[in-house]
């Protein structure tokens, strides 16, 4: 049961984290909370700032936890840095691999798992003249190479590790895009989120965070309703098995967790620039519905966050091809 509940609480994670985009402070529509200064920081970095994006450095970490198992606690953490220039990319290029010749990214990131099985790694992708290099997805750290004339979705996916993720990623997007059908307008309703701003840490300069907090409970609970649930089952895509099995699981997220708070928080800088993000996602299963599922009569509390720092704005970010 236990293997279960980290597959159920995996699938949990990546559907609710799809949401975050539609948590995002718009600068057209400045929401209770959000004064005229912090309006104007936003439309500034989407507006007349937002070409600085073109390039940047940036460091991220990612901190996971499943907390409530005993000995089968989890924690993952990951720290990252690497950067992204994309002022030569032709964006009038038919042909992808010609846009993609002029795209320079850099991404590394050492992580950790602790738990029933500890592991440590270290990943590196580079892209750069419009091939893709990469090291620690096969569990080498030797470079490997995937040319121009190599890339293709198919066949990248195969040589970085075996499609990983499967489809899972494109089918949910397909599902959550089908959330807008207007038999399922009630959901909506269910999110409501509140909005609010405070001095951001310092990226290179001050910022404002800006953040929008939304109790999902509502919305899962929601899902319980027999009509919405007839609904989902039409429109959920059945040929990937994971996501099919996500279908069964919806209806149940409502009594599930006793707590479902999501929170995307994006810094802008006082000078009217965007400079990163922080996804924040908290959800706790009381404890007689975690004994039911593991045994245990404790809380299980899962914790996600996951924070990106934008820095050396329009600066040109310099890519280099690696050599074993």
């Amino acid at each position: 049961m236990k293997i279960s509940l980290y597959k159920f609480t995996v699938l949990a994670l990546i559907a609710l984290l799809a949401f975050v985009p539609a948590l995002s402070v718009s600068a057209q529509d400045c929401p209770p909370g959000i004064g005229a200064s912090d309006c104007a920081l936003i439309a500034a970095a989407t507006g007349e700032n937002a070409a600085k994006l073109s390039s940047f450095a940036m460091n991220f970490t990612v901190d996971a936890t499943i907390e409530g198992l005993g000995e089968d606690d989890l924690a993952l953490k990951v720290k990252g840095d690497g950067g992204l220039d994309l002022s030569k990319v032709d964006l009038t290029a038919l042909d992808p691999m010609q846009a993609l010749a002029g795209l320079a990214l850099r991404v590394a990131m050492d992580a950790s798992l602790s738990g029933p099985t500890s592991q440590s790694g270290s990943v590196e992708i580079r892209i750069v003249d419009g091939a893709i290099y990469f090291k620690g997805l096969d569990g080498t750290n030797a470079w490997q190479k995937v040319s121009p004339g190599q890339l293709s979705l198919g066949g990248l996916g195969g040589d970085m590790g075996g499609n990983i993720g499967g489809n899972i990623g494109g089918d949910l997007s397909g599902l959550l895009g089908n959330l807008t059908d207007p038999r399922l307008s009630r959901l909506a309703s269910k999110i409501q989120t509140v909005y609010s701003a405070a001095n951001g840490p310092t990226i290179e300069v001050s910022t404002r965070a800006i953040t929008a907090t939304t109790d999902l409970k509502p919305f899962l609970q929601a899902l319980a309703d027999p009509n919405i649930a007839e609904v989902l089952s039409q429109i959920i895509p059945q040929d990937d098995p994971n996501v099919a099995q996500l279908g069964n699981f919806l209806p149940l997220l409502g009594a599930l967790f006793s707590e479902a708070k999501v929170a995307s928080t994006n810094y802008y800088g006082t000078d009217g620039t965007f400079r990163g993000f922080n996804v924040a996602l908290d959800l706790v299963v009381e404890g007689q519905t975690a004994a039911m599922l593991t045994g245990s009569p404790e809380d299980i509390e899962v914790r996600f966050k996951l924070d990106v720092r934008l820095t050396k704005l329009g600066e040109p970010y310099t890519v280099e091809a690696p050599i074993n």
